[in-house]
C-alpha cells in the first residue's frame, strides 16, 4: 500500500530508494517466520488439549527468543547501515531513516512471538479479518497524512505506527480473551541489551574499507551481544543450543 501511494506524492524514482530500504529492514522478520513453522503445530496441539499453561509458558518462549534473535539482526543491520549505504549509488541514503523505523516495527511484531498462530487456531480467528481490515484503512489514512509532509520518510511512519498499533490490538486480543501474555523481566532485559549494543557500535567507525567495516563490527556486535545474552541467560532454548554446539567442540 505504501510503495503504492508513494506513486502519487513523489518522484518515482525516488520510489526504488523506498524499496531498497524496505528489503533491507525485512530481514529482520526471517527469524519470525522459520519459528512459526516451528511453533504453528505445537499450538494448534496445546489448543486442541486445552492445555493453557503450557501454552502459555510456549508463548513466552517464543516472544523471548525471537527477540533476542531479531534484537541482533536488527542491532547487526543499524549499526552497518552507514557503511552500506556508502558503496550504493548516490541517492539510496535517503532509506536510510525508513530501514530505522520499518526495522523497529518488525523487531515490535518479533516480540509477539507466536501470537499469530494463537490467534489462527482459536475459536476467534474471524477477529484476524478484522483487524486486517482495520490495519488497511489504518495505513491508507495515515499515508495521506505522513507522505505529503516527510516524503519517504513518511511512508515509513505511517507504516510503523500502523503496524504497531495493529500489533498492540493483536496482543491486547490474545491477553483478554484468553489470558495469556508473552512478556517477562527478560524481556525488558533483552530489549535494553539490545539498546545498549546499537548505542556502543553505531557510532564506532573504522578507516577501512565499507566492506571490511562491516564485517568487522558485525563480528564485535555479535560476540558482545550474544556473549551477554548467554551471560544473562535471557533465553533458555538459546543457550541450550549453545552449550550443545560448545559441548560438541569440546570433545
Amino acid at each position: 500500500v505504501d510503495k503504492f501511494m508513494l506513486n502519487f506524492y513523489i518522484n518515482i524514482d525516488n520510489i526504488a530508494f523506498y524499496s531498497v530500504a524496505i528489503f533491507i529492514a525485512t530481514v529482520i522478520a526471517v527469524p519470525s517466520r522459520a519459528m512459526h513453522q516451528i511453533t504453528y503445530p505445537i499450538t494448534a496441539k496445546l489448543m486442541s488439549e486445552n492445555k493453557h499453561d503450557e501454552l502459555n509458558e510456549l508463548y513466552k518462549k517464543a516472544s523471548i527468543t525471537l527477540q533476542v534473535i531479531g534484537g541482533l539482526i536488527l542491532v547487526g543491520i543499524l549499526v552497518n547501515i552507514n557503511e552500506l549505504y556508502s558503496v550504493l549509488p548516490i541517492g539510496y541514503s535517503e532509506g536510510i531513516a525508513v530501514v530505522f523505523f520499518i526495522g523497529v516495527s518488525k523487531y515490535f511484531d518479533l516480540v509477539l512471538g507466536n501470537n499469530n498462530a494463537i490467534i489462527f487456531n482459536s475459536k476467534y480467528y474471524q477477529a484476524v479479518l478484522f483487524l486486517g481490515l482495520f490495519l488497511v484503512f489504518l495505513t491508507v489514512s495515515l499515508n495521506m497524512i505522513f507522505i505529503p509532509l516527510y516524503g519517504l520518510n513518511g511512508a515509513a511512519i505511517a507504516t510503523l505506527i500502523s503496524i504497531t498499533l495493529y500489533s498492540l490490538a493483536k496482543l491486547l486480543f490474545v491477553v483478554l480473551k484468553m489470558k495469556l501474555f508473552p512478556f517477562t523481566k527478560k524481556t525488558i532485559v533483552a530489549l535494553v541489551l539490545t539498546i545498549v549494543s546499537f548505542g556502543m557500535f553505531y557510532y564506532w567507525d573504522f578507516s577501512f574499507h565499507p566492506f571490511v567495516n562491516i564485517v568487522l563490527k558485525s563480528v564485535l556486535v555479535t560476540l558482545f551481544y550474544v556473549g551477554l545474552s548467554y551471560y544473562l541467560k535471557i533465553s533458555s532454548d538459546i543457550n541450550f543450543v549453545m552449550n550443545s554446539v560448545f559441548k560438541k567442540f569440546l570433545k
